[in-house]
């Protein structure tokens, strides 16, 4: 008896306890499982993750559209002003704030193209293309606006009336052309579904 007493002492002292059921006892190992699997399942039931498990994206097709179409209004909004900052630029008058808008519009863009290589599209039909399709026309924006960027810090300091010489503002150019076709192929997919889910459709220039 002495010694099951010791034995019972060392156990709550190191913090260990026995189950003892009607039908035997029942190691603490046995209901450590049962809490973690009831803990498991009361996560999921509220949509939050088990402890150490990572948070999944939404698995549902129309609200992955949805998250979908959000980016493209807001890469719609950010792009709004670059024709103005341009022709700013060019004229060698208002430089400054040209140049401002500029930097505020590439800051945006490279934000949305971390923004959607996150996107989970795997509900969507054809999700995986409409996905890279549009990674390529973000991306090709993204290149045309640090381009011109980089022009336009130097126009800005020193407002030069060839620019349509400059090696960056013609790469600019370049990438710009290919982020118009990239828009289009992507448009040509996600259309479809942005009808199917009552969503806007949109052209190239409202990317």
């Amino acid at each position: 008896m002495a010694t099951v007493t010791v034995l019972a002492m060392a156990l709550v002292t190191a913090g260990a306890f026995w189950l003892a059921p009607r039908d035997g006892p029942t190691s603490v190992a046995g209901g450590i499982g049962a809490a973690t699997t009831a803990g498991d399942r009361a996560a999921a039931e509220a949509g939050t993750p088990a402890a150490g498990r990572a948070p999944q994206g939404p698995r549902d097709a129309e609200t992955q559209a949805r998250v979908l179409d959000a980016l493209l209004a807001d890469s719609g909004g950010s792009r709004s002003g670059l024709g103005s900052a341009l022709d700013q630029l060019r004229s060698c008058e208002g430089t400054a704030t040209g140049l401002a808008t500029l930097q505020r519009i590439t800051a945006a863009r490279r934000e949305q193209v971390v923004q959607v290589n996150a996107l989970d599209t795997g509900e969507l039909d054809g999700g995986d293309a409409v996905k890279a399709r549009l990674i390529r026309a973000l991306t090709a924006s993204f290149d045309a606006d640090e381009a011109f960027l980089a022009w336009a810090t130097r126009q800005e300091a020193e407002c030069d009336r060839a620019w349509s010489g400059d090696d960056d503002y013609r790469r600019g150019l370049a990438f710009s052309g290919e982020a118009t076709t990239a828009k289009r192929g992507f448009l040509k997919l996600w259309n479809p579904l942005a009808r199917r889910y009552g969503l806007p459709v949109r052209d190239e220039h409202e990317i």
